[in-house]
């Protein structure tokens, strides 16, 4: 008996079931960054389908960050970055009409959350770093080094979380809200910024979490976009 050709449909949706046996495979054997999967043909004799789909599946991951192939030794996980993924979702965010003013609501909301989180766990050490930026940032001379100075400082203020992922999603949103084309201001208008910085920062070593958030909505809802 001739069985009919797979179709397009068919295999798209065959392609994205072996995607998920893949996903389960390394998740049912706690496969962590740098283990290798098993081969092209293990993956065939696993699932009893062709090599070409598995290939497709395998390629798809790798092009999601999921894996890495490399010629002649296999296929390994990647350690977990989220910050491709926001990436695409940045780009098709923007390319569909999304607003910056989006971008400073979610800047607000993850850079209070840090400040609760310095003031609570008294983290002296974060607190030194901020200062030892809004010190180097004053001796900016250049537009670039202010832009840089500003993205370091509020960088900093968000790793104060030590949460990893935390710290990956907000790093991508603060890198992306500080592209060039977002941003549009003076060098008096990087000094005020950066005398906003050192109020935040007072407030912080005060203890006083309320009036850092209110000086660090005021002072990102002043950007320049």
């Amino acid at each position: 008996m001739n069985l009919d050709p797979i179709n397009a449909t068919e295999r798209k949706s065959l392609k994205k079931t072996i995607i998920q046996e893949i996903k389960k495979y390394i998740i049912d054997n706690q496969l962590k960054f740098g283990d290798k999967l098993p081969t092209e043909r293990n993956f065939v004799e696993m699932f009893g389908c062709s090599r070409s789909v598995v290939r497709e599946a395998l390629s798809y991951l790798e092009n999601t960050d999921v894996i890495t192939i490399t010629q002649g030794k296999g296929a390994f996980l990647n350690e977990s970055n989220i910050e491709n993924l926001l990436s695409n979702f940045f780009f098709l965010w923007q390319i569909n009409g999304g607003k910056i003013q989006d971008i400073l609501s979610l800047r607000v909301i993850f850079e209070s959350s840090a400040i609760d989180e310095i003031v609570t766990n008294n983290k002296e050490g974060e607190l030194i770093r901020l200062k030892e930026l809004v010190k180097k940032s004053k001796c900016a001379a250049t537009l670039d080094e202010f832009r840089e100075a500003d993205i370091a400082f509020h960088k900093q203020l968000l790793k104060a979380t030590a949460n990893h992922l935390f710290i990956q999603m907000t790093n991508m949103i603060t890198s992306y809200f500080f592209e060039v084309k977002h941003i549009n201001m003076t060098m008096e208008e990087y000094k005020t910024a950066t005398d906003e910085h050192e109020k935040i920062v007072e407030a912080l070593v005060n203890g006083d979490a309320d009036q850092a958030k209110s000086l660090l909505t005021k002072h990102i809802n002043n950007t320049k976009v």
